[in-house]
């Protein structure tokens, strides 16, 4: 009779082991691991961002924030963890090609956001466009 009531235990928790895991998303793992990303959804968000940068100095100064947004959303969906995009970016270094490239894109944006006396320079802006984009590459975003 013991018997008969551990493996019906057993069982038991194996079906709602299997139930548990079909209905759970795609995992995450801490630190960047492997997640569930719309690669489409980041891509048409990507070429929208591309487009607006050819619109003049606001399109410019628009699409560093969108780019900065992105790549903050692509590191939140794997999971890199941090109260800033700052402290999340410390954790993705070792996942990026450029991470200067990368830092100076996301100090870039800062700075255009905070300080209203910074000049906007047409060619820094298209460079940091180029490091954000081989970043969300680099996390296979892109």
């Amino acid at each position: 009779m013991i018997y008969i009531l551990i493996l019906a235990l057993v069982a038991g928790l194996f079906l709602y082991a299997m139930i548990l895991g079909a209905t759970k998303k795609t995992p995450k793992r801490g630190g960047g691991g492997v997640a569930y990303l719309d690669r489409t959804a980041i891509t048409q968000r990507w070429q929208t961002i591309m487009m607006t940068s050819e619109t003049g100095a606001s399109g410019l100064k628009s699409s560093i924030s969108e780019a900065d947004k992105l790549f903050d959303h692509v590191l939140r969906q794997q999971d890199f963890r941090g109260a800033t995009m700052a402290e999340r970016l410390k954790q993705a270094q070792s996942r990026l090609s450029n991470r200067d490239g990368v830092w100076r894109a996301h100090k870039l944006r800062n700075a255009l956001a905070h300080d209203v006396t910074f000049d906007l320079v047409p060619s820094q802006v298209k460079g940091a466009l180029r490091d954000f984009e081989r970043g969300l590459k680099d996390l296979g975003a892109l």
